[in-house]
């Protein structure tokens, strides 16, 4: 297993010569004829949008998959990579090619199986990952088009495919937040951003996902639940709450889709007269604030 927690900038190298990888003969633009050529690629993991912070083991890379396409098949899979001291060294047949990097998907994804059966690009595109030990994984996926022309230097961006929620508690008196419950979350997402925005797999299964606390929650917790990008079909929050001593159910409809790569925040709170609910979105832009009146 490969640990890498910070990895703000990382060299990974294209190689033209094999290192146990799988592959077809393909003769286009870009062809490297069996001679040795050398690509470098930078790879940034973008940080998440709006001013939200990334946590300690947020960045970790577990596991590395890249798969090659060229005229729009899928015809080298690299499994397994372990970064050198100058990146991960990958083998390619041409630079008329696009380049897939997927980080933490391992048991996810079969790549095998993918290029045995000719898969094409825009179907790749189209896929799918389900949820792990019963939890959206941190999966991280970037793409870099190569233009035919032997250029040593490139850069590829990783970017999360989950969106995250925090939980801020900002109560006068006291509080004490036993679970919170996010409504009809779609259990399985797109591994890769879709062209047409944000969207969820057809005919896909939603379910409610809980998170208990052992030990109540008094303060401002980040990254209590993790969730796939998805539409928004009926989201809505449900938190269960001791407020100045006295049971509480809070609960609020989400608004608009989420979103990879975002964070959400759930703002207890409590004024003169009642507890509310605020769900603000930290975005391209922080979101705005909505109250919710808990159900006594």
């Amino acid at each position: 297993m490969v640990k890498m927690k910070n990895l703000g900038l990382v060299s990974v190298v294209l190689l033209g010569m094999a290192l146990g990888s799988c592959s077809k003969d393909n003769d286009v633009n870009g062809d490297l004829g069996g001679t040795p050529h050398q690509l470098t690629i930078a790879t940034r993991q973008v940080a998440y949008e709006g001013t939200g912070q990334e946590l300690a083991g947020e960045n970790t890379i577990t596991d590395m998959k890249a798969c090659v396409f060229e005229k729009g098949i899928m015809t080298k899979v690299f499994e397994n990579l372990q970064p050198a001291s100058n990146g991960y060294n990958l083998q390619i047949d041409s630079y008329d090619a696009t380049v897939y990097m997927v980080a933490n998907a391992d048991g996810l994804l079969n790549l095998q199986q993918m290029q045995a059966d000719g898969i094409s690009e825009d179907k790749w595109k189209a896929t799918t990952i389900g949820l792990k030990e019963n939890k959206a994984a941190n999966v991280f996926t970037g793409m870099l088009t190569l233009n035919g022309e032997n250029q040593t230097s490139q850069t590829l961006t990783l970017k999360r495919g989950v969106a995250r929620f925090d939980l801020n508690v900002d109560v006068a008196g006291t509080a004490s937040i036993e679970s919170l419950t996010i409504k009809n979350v779609a259990q399985s997402g797109y591994l890769l951003p879709q062209n047409e925005g944000v969207k969820s797999p057809e005919n896909v299964t939603r379910k409610d996902m809980t998170v208990a606390f052992d030990t109540p929650l008094t303060a401002s917790t980040s990254a209590v639940l993790y969730v796939y990008e998805q539409e928004n079909k009926g989201l809505e929050v449900s938190i269960n709450a001791v407020i100045d001593g006295q049971p509480k159910v809070l609960t609020k409809t989400l608004e608009g889709n989420l979103k990879r790569n975002a964070i959400y925040t759930i703002t207890v709170r409590k004024n003169d007269i009642d507890i509310v609910v605020k769900v603000g979105i930290e975005d391209w832009e922080p979101g705005d604030d909505t109250e919710i009146i808990p159900q006594l």
